[in-house]
Formats: C-alpha cells, structure tokens, sequence
C-alpha cells in the first residue's frame, strides 16, 4: 500500500533504526538503557516540492506488554518527539504554488528484545501553514501499524560484510485529514520482506561530533530503502538517508546529541571514578597544606611548653 509506505517512511526518517555494538567481525545488539535519547536534524520531503525540516528526538522509555508472534513480549518502547519548518513550492492546477508552515511529531516504536525488530509503531504527524501567503492549510497523518516476524534471517551478531532477510506481516490502520476538512480512512494488511546488507566501518562526522560508522542498508518490497551508519559509541545510528524505488533521496537525519549510557563510566553518589579520585586528590592535598603551615608556625615562633627560654643542654655533669 502506498499510503502506508509512505508513513513508514516517515517512521524511518525520524526515528532512527536499531543497531548494535562491535564485537570484531560482527555487530552485537545494544544495551540501551531507560533514558538513552537520541536528537537529530531531520528533512523529508512529504510530497513533491514540500519539504520538512527540524528536529527529532528518540528516547527508550521503558518496556512494554506488546503482542508478538501470538505471544506477549517486553517489548522495548522507544517514544518520539519531534518539530520544525515547512516550506517549498508545489504543482497544483492553477500552477506552482509556494507554501509555508510547521510541523509537530509524536509516536512511538516498540522492539522485541532479543533481535530488536520492531512489533508495533504509531505515528501521529501535523502540518499546518499558509499557501499563496494567505490561504491556511492543516494536514494530520495517524497511523498505527503492528507486525509478526514470520521468518528471521537477519540476527544479533550480525556479520560485517553479511546479508540477510526478514519476512513480517504487517496490519495497519491510517487516518488523514486534509485542506476543507476532508478525511480519508485506510485499513489494511499484508507482508513485507525485507533485505540487509552490513559493511566495514568507516569515519562519519555529524554535529555530535566523528564516531567510527558501520553502513547498513535495509531494501523494501516496491524497491525504496534506506541507508543507515550505526556508531557503537552512540548505541544506535548516526546517520540515515531513505531513497525512493527511483533513487532519489526522500530524507535523510544526522545526529545532534545523545546519551547512551552503557558505555558511560559507572557513578557512585552522582560522581564517576575519576571524579571521586580528583576530589579525594584535592582533599588529601588541603590536608597537607594545612599541617605543612602549622609545622612552619611551630618551628618559627612558639615558645617552650614550659614557658621561657628553653633549658641549658650539657654534655654530663659538672666536677665539684
């Protein structure tokens, strides 16, 4: 269903596909962590000629109950946030026409744990502006969609230099609204295959700063697919671009900001090692300063216990 690519190609623009860790010749899941986030820039273009550009952010927010194969899972809730700019010039019958506005995200993805496809997505996307300078317009998008893993040939530790499939069923639901209060329903259900191919590392610079990047690119049934660079030092994916079956590219994020904590050094009342180590440093280092001050005092001017001058020290005794 088109409709539905579409929305799962907006779930794959802003909100970044899982990934893993290095282990050598291969990939291990990641440990993330309530709390992890990751923040990127965003731009895709919703139709021809209208571009959406902003910002993103997905934060693991707990587990879930979520139905999975005929069976309950905890599955891993990543929720999303996200907002920005639209803007751009579109084909219409009375012409090109420019147009201007924002746009708010929300949703959320549900992982299973053990390989972290995801089993459920809910996408809730509004844009609303102005066209000709004048004219409003407002465009929301839900949709929910749920997925069975039928077959699974793409598994933690993933090869580097490998490839592998997925087969998922797929059920899913999809309302729009649109200019003069026009609304659409869909329903729907079907299989996807899904292919993967996962390269050497390489360098990727992002606003975040350079992380040491493995390519990893996911192909979908009407031809679409998306390029994605997993940092084991982020926990997740650095960058992404998604192509369109003809190859142009349609979006594409890179990373502002993260926090993935399985690889932040451990804390001990709210201070790491290190930190603990410099301040029992400073301490130690005042403590000798003082007593250094007070042994210089002591030597320079206090008088004897006794009072007066010091005794007479002689060699023995003297002869009468």
């Amino acid at each position: 269903m088109r409709t539905l690519s579409v929305a799962a190609a907006l779930l794959a623009l802003l909100l970044a596909t899982s990934a893993s860790a290095a282990s050598g010749a291969s990939l291990d899941r990641p440990s993330w962590t309530v709390g992890d986030y990751w923040t990127y820039r965003t731009n895709t273009t919703l139709a021809p000629g209208l571009n959406l550009t902003g910002t993103a952010t997905s934060t693991l927010a707990g587990t879930r109950s979520t139905a999975a194969g005929g069976s309950a899972v905890n599955a891993l809730q990543v929720v999303l946030s996200g907002s920005g700019t639209a803007g751009g010039t579109v084909s219409t019958t009375s012409g090109n026409v420019s147009v201007q506005g924002s746009w708010i995200v929300t949703g959320e993805e549900r992982f299973e744990p053990t390989n972290l496809h995801v089993v459920y997505s809910l996408l809730d996307l509004s844009v609303n502006g102005t066209y000709l300078g004048v004219v409003p317009f407002f465009i929301r998008v839900q949709n929910t969609t749920t997925f069975q893993i039928l077959t699974d040939a793409w598994q933690y530790p993933l090869p580097v230099g490998g490839s592998g499939s997925l087969a998922m069923a797929y059920n899913f639901t999809q309302d729009a609204y649109g200019i003069g209060g026009t609304t659409f329903h869909e329903n729907g259900t079907g299989t996807w295959d899904l292919g993967f191919s996962l390269g050497p590392s390489k360098p990727v610079a992002t606003p975040a700063g350079t992380f040491t990047a493995y390519p990893v690119v996911e192909t979908w049934p009407d031809g679409s697919s998306e390029r994605s660079w997993f940092a084991p030092q982020v926990g997740n994916d650095v960058r992404t671009e998604t192509y369109d079956p003809g190859g142009n590219l349609t979006s594409e994020t890179v990373l502002l900001a993260y926090r993935y904590q399985a690889l932040e050094a451990p804390t001990f009342l709210g201070l790491t090692l290190v930190e603990w180590t410099a301040a029992v440093a400073g301490v130690a280092t005042a403590v000798t300063a003082v007593l250094l001050v007070r042994r210089s005092r002591r030597k320079k001017g206090q008088p004897h216990p006794g009072g007066g001058s010091p005794p007479e020290v002689t060699s023995g005794p003297r002869d009468p």
